[in-house]
């Protein structure tokens, strides 16, 4: 059944760090809730992620290469294979030195509220969809 939504950030309270090591994402939502809520994130350096993940805001676990899928409704597509060493190193760096964590938790947060708030979202779109009407009179004027 799952976690209802309006309890999740009840949930990333109550962690020091959020831990998600996948084969691929499309945008990586739970990653921006996270850093929204100033934690520390470690996850797949592959994928969409590596839009605003960075090793200032972020642990980015490297990847061992890419995978085909054999099955699914995926099959034929490259999975990345995430390093375990690597992430198991970055899990003991946390532990060992949890304020460089809180550190990039509080990056994370600022990020997150700087660049990927409704607001900033929304002139990004607009200045995108200006710029494709700027190019449809110009297409149109040539003909």
């Amino acid at each position: 059944k799952g976690i209802p939504t309006r309890h999740m950030p009840c949930l990333y309270a109550s962690v020091d760090a959020f831990v998600l090591p996948s084969r691929g994402e499309g945008w990586g939502r739970p990653h921006v809730e996270a850093m929204a809520m100033g934690l520390p994130i470690i996850a797949t350096n592959w994928s969409g992620p590596t839009e605003y993940m960075t090793e200032k805001n972020a642990y980015p676990v490297p990847i061992d290469g890419l995978v085909p899928v054999k099955e699914g409704a995926f099959k034929g597509h490259l999975w990345a294979q995430p390093s375990v060493s690597a992430l198991r190193s970055i899990m003991r760096s946390i532990v060992s030195n949890p304020m460089e964590g809180k550190k990039r938790g509080n990056c994370a947060r600022k990020d997150m509220v700087e660049k990927y708030c409704v607001r900033c979202l929304n002139r990004i779109v607009e200045g995108r969809l200006k710029e494709i009407a700027r190019k449809i009179r110009e297409a149109t004027a040539e003909t």
